[in-house]
Parts: C-alpha cells; sequence; structure tokens
C-alpha cells in the first residue's frame, strides 16, 4: 500500500472528511511503498533517527513536525534547525503524515480513547468538549498516581482538591485553550480536569481558590505529550486493522521537559 492510500484510509474512519484540515504530508514521497510504520506523538530528530534505523518507510505523528499548527514554513527555510530537519528527513528518505484532526474527530477519539484504554479506567465519554463520567469513583490523587505509574508522566502536579472523590471529568488533553479549560472547570458537573498545556494564573489558582472553599474542584496537568502520547501507541491496533499486512511500531518522543538530576 501507498502511503497516500493509508492516510486514506485513515482520514475515512472519520465520520467526515475535514477540508481546512492540518493532516497532510510533512516530508517525503505520498507514493511510497509502506510495510513498515512508525507511530508517534511528536517527530523530534531523535526519533525521526531511531525510526530510520529500524527501518521504517512511514512516520505518523499527531504534532507538527517543523514547531507550527500547519508546518507551513517556506518563510523560515534559512532558519538553521529547520534547514537541518528538513535535510535528516531528505537523508532518511522517510514519509511523515499528520495525523491529528480526523484522529480527534473519529468516534471514539483515537487519542482519548487510547489513553482510557491504557489507564484501564472504565470512562462513559461523549465527546471532546462533553463531560465523562468514571464508572469507579476516583480521588485526583488516585488519578495522577495512575498517570504516573501505568502511562509513566514523571510529573503529574495537581492544582485543588486533592482527596475527595470525583465520577465528572473532562478529558482536555494536548493544548485546548485556557477558555476552553476554564469553561470546562466551571462546569457543575465536572470535579476534575485532565489538562494538557494549562494556564496555572487562570485555571491551577481557580481551582486552588474553589478546593479552598470547600469545592471538589481539581485539575491536573499532565503536559501535552503526557496527556497524548499514549492514544498514539494504541493507534497501532487501528493500523493493523486497516492492514494486518503492516509492521507497525510506537516510538515514544518523551516528555519535552528535563530534569536538573537527569543524566547527560
Amino acid at each position: 500500500m501507498k502511503a497516500r492510500e493509508l492516510m486514506e484510509k485513515l482520514l475515512d474512519l472519520s465520520p467526515r472528511r475535514i477540508e481546512d484540515t492540518v493532516d497532510t504530508l510533512k516530508a517525503g514521497d505520498p507514493d511510497k511503498e509502506v510495510h513498515k510504520v512508525a507511530t508517534c506523538f511528536i517527530a523530534s530528530v531523535e526519533l525521526i533517527r531511531e525510526a530510520a534505523a529500524w527501518g521504517a518507510d512511514l512516520i505518523i505523528a499527531h504534532e507538527p513536525t517543523f514547531y507550527a499548527h500547519r508546518d507551513d514554513v517556506e518563510d523560515q527555510l534559512d532558519d538553521p534547525v529547520i534547514a537541518a530537519k528538513k535535510a535528516l528527513l531528505r537523508e532518511t528518505g522517510l514519509t511523515v503524515y499528520r495525523y491529528h484532526d480526523h484522529a480527534h474527530s473519529k468516534q471514539p477519539d483515537v487519542i482519548i480513547d487510547g489513553v482510557f484504554r491504557k489507564l484501564g479506567w472504565e470512562v462513559e465519554f461523549t465527546g471532546y468538549d462533553k463531560p465523562a463520567y468514571l464508572k469507579v469513583p476516583m480521588t485526583a490523587r488516585q488519578m495522577a498516581a495512575d498517570f504516573e505509574q501505568k502511562l509513566g508522566v514523571r510529573h503529574v502536579r495537581v492544582a485543588g482538591e486533592l482527596d475527595k472523590p470525583a465520577t465528572g471529568i473532562a478529558p482536555m488533553f494536548g493544548s485546548p485553550g485556557e477558555d476552553t479549560l476554564e469553561k470546562a472547570l466551571r462546569d457543575p458537573r465536572i470535579q476534575v480536569v485532565l489538562a494538557g498545556e494549562v494556564s496555572e494564573w487562570r485555571v491551577c489558582e481557580y481551582a486552588r481558590d474553589a478546593a479552598a472553599l470547600g469545592m471538589n474542584k481539581a485539575v491536573l496537568a499532565l503536559g501535552h505529550a503526557g496527556s497524548e502520547r499514549d492514544g498514539m501507541d494504541d493507534f497501532r491496533r487501528i493500523l493493523l486493522e486497516l492492514d494486518p499486512g503492516l509492521t507497525v511500531r510506537y516510538f515514544d518522543s518523551g516528555e519535552v521537559y528535563r530534569y536538573p538530576g537527569d543524566k547527560a
């Protein structure tokens, strides 16, 4: 199967095609025959090298390759980082597609469903911008421990109430925007917001004050990668359902931050 044919099959899994989409070719040849597929959260330089060494024909990433939402950097080709990364992709011969908009519009959402599968939580989920409900109540402290122990998020930060059981949650993974996060936190049906990128002064301080006033409100700050990458791990299952003849491997790009105690 050619790379473009596989991507067409993925786009067809959504209820409708999104015309103005970022789910496009980022590098390489769309007509390349694909046998080995690398899935990832983001195609970092280290990950590109690892995927190439493995022998991947195609990388399917969830986030941008060139630090812009649409990867439209033709006017920045003199930037040394962008130029070097493009050169690396040419050298490896890898084809890179992004699967983002249609991953979130698929029912169920590829990313959220994959994360909950990995966590092992039983969740009634009806949409990205709607409340989700845990069948078994959990505290924010318990949720944070699961993200750290089961998904390997190194440091989950929690603002607000830690120890009151909750059932109403908002999976605001990735970078949904502060207006969306604040709306979710103010929703009386929601006790815990599971956030990717988050504004401390706006969203987290609201949760802290709400808890101090006796309300069951909390925000888990998971990081963008920490909140979404396991969806792209589970995405392997979807690819193999489309074509069992593919060899598919998930490559973990890790978290963007390093810590002082890390080895060089």
